[in-house]
Order: structure tokens, then sequence, then C-alpha cells
């Protein structure tokens, strides 16, 4: 796939664009376990900045609800201005996944053009700048419609098997927990399941029947939602070294003793319903 654009630039746009936005396993790179041959380039700090990117790209290339295994290569040629990348499957490389690529890459090119146009005096390294968020929204909505439509089949797979799970966890946060005294990472965890279900509460209309399409301000809202759940979803996990979530899992569910609130709150479909004591609704 061929760039006129300065292809570092892109690299690094896509490294922006996707860093922690996968569900996958965190990675732990270190640059000195790994020998790059060909020289695909003389950066070896750009060379490590794609190990990420190649994860996205394989990542949203998934559109099957099981069995299917994705990798990609990627090779830079600055002097010739040009991006390849190498898509192999565990079965055969449908044209669709090859259109879907294209599609994404092209929308990417098209988001880093708008980027270097607003990008002032800021962009004098081969990294992107900040931006502010309305800055080509359209085209990242566009970029996060076209690959949820394309792995909506994965998509709800993930939400089947986590969504219940995730409703369980925060009930029993609530009943040990004062609402309004949230605090730290755990009001992150609240605002971050809020978002996701109202994403969730858009998208699901779609199962089973992609051809319903969503108007693009329910895809913004999804978007918006989803971003704002990314963010907080960050603090979660990073806290207390990555094990913040066991720990509150263990205090939760070890039949420990805490002084239970005055009002029990249960979260169900994006909504709180109170109860007393004695588990009957106030009001």
């Amino acid at each position: 796939m061929a760039t006129k654009l300065d292809p570092h630039h892109l690299v690094a746009l896509m490294s922006y664009a996707y860093k922690d936005k996968q569900d996958g396993a965190p990675r732990r790179l270190d640059p000195s376990l790994h020998t790059f041959k060909g020289g695909i380039v003389d950066n070896p700090e750009t060379n490590v900045r794609t190990f990420p990117i190649l994860d996205a790209l394989a990542h949203i290339s998934v559109s099957r609800k099981e069995g299917q295994v994705v990798a990609i290569g990627l090779q830079l040629d600055s002097r010739r201005r040009e991006i390849r990348l190498t898509v192999a499957e565990n079965t055969r490389v449908t044209r669709g996944l090859v259109n879907h690529l294209t599609m994404v890459w092209r929308k990417l090119q098209s988001l880093s053009a708008q980027y270097q146009r607003n990008k002032g005096g800021r962009w004098d390294k081969p990294t992107s700048p900040d931006m502010p968020e309305e800055v080509a929204l359209s085209t990242k909505i566009e970029i996060f419609r076209d690959i949820y439509l394309y792995s909506l089949e994965k998509q709800m797979k993930r939400i089947d098997k986590w969504s219940e799970g995730l409703g369980r966890f925060m009930n029993e946060l609530f009943k040990r927990r004062v609402f309004l005294d949230l605090q730290g990472f755990e009001l992150n965890l609240f605002n971050a399941a809020v978002a996701l279900d109202m994403a969730v509460d858009v998208v699901s209309r779609l199962r089973g029947n992609p051809k319903d399409q969503l108007t693009m301000s329910e895809w913004k809202e999804v978007y918006v939602q989803s971003m704002l759940a990314n963010q907080d979803i960050k603090i979660v996990l990073a806290d207390r070294n990555g094990f913040g979530c066991e720990a509150l899992a263990q205090e939760l569910f070890s039949g420990m003793l805490l002084l239970l609130p005055i009002t029990v709150l249960e979260y169900s479909g994006g909504t709180l319903k109170e109860y007393d004591r004695t588990m009957s609704p106030i009001g």
C-alpha cells in the first residue's frame, strides 16, 4: 500500500490512534530482544513503535466469532515513500479482509492529512501531536464505525461473554459502597461500566441484523462513550500495578464483612435501582 504522505508521519499517527485500544494481552517490549533484518528503517524507536500498530491492525482484522487468527507484517520504505502490509491467516485470506484493511488505511491517510493541516508549528518530530478532540472527528467516527461493523460478530461475542459478569461485579460493589462515596479507581470503574453500557445499548440493535444501520449521530454516541470508557479503563487497569481489580474482587467475594451502606444500589441495564436494607424498592 503506497502513500504520498511521509510514512514516518503515518506510522506515528497510527501509534497514537491505536495506542492502548486493543483488548489483547499487554505488551512489554524490550527493543534489545529484537533483531531487525533487511534495514526496514534505520530508527530503532520507529521499529519498536510498529509492534502495537501491527497488533492493532491484526485485532481489527478478525471478524468471525471464533477460529480466526490473523497476523500482519509491515515493511516501510522511506526512500520510495511506501508501506507494504503482509497479511497471513490460519485459513485463506479473503478479499473482504484485504478490502477492509485497504479502506481503513485510506481513511487513516485522510486522518493524517487532516492532522497535518491542523498541526500548526507543533509537528517538528516524527510523533503525532496532541490535537483537539473536534479535529477530524467525523473521520475518526467513520473509522470506528467501519471497524465495528466489520468485526460485529466478534464484538457481539465479547459483549455476551463479559457483560453479565461485569454486571454482577458492579452489583456486588454497590452492595458494599455508598454510591456517592465511590473514589479512586472504583469511581473510574463505575464510569467505564456506565459508558460501556450506554454504547452497548445502541450497537446491540445491530445484533443479527447488521443491515439495520445506525445514524451517524448514534455512531458518534457509541464512539464518544467508548473513548470515555477507554480512558477510565486505562486508569483501572493501572491501579496497584495492574492488580487493583483482582484485589477488589477478592475483597468483594471472599466473604469479608464490610460496613453496609444504608441503601443498596443495583446496577442493571444502564440504570441504578435503589433499595433499603430489606431490598424493598425505595420510591
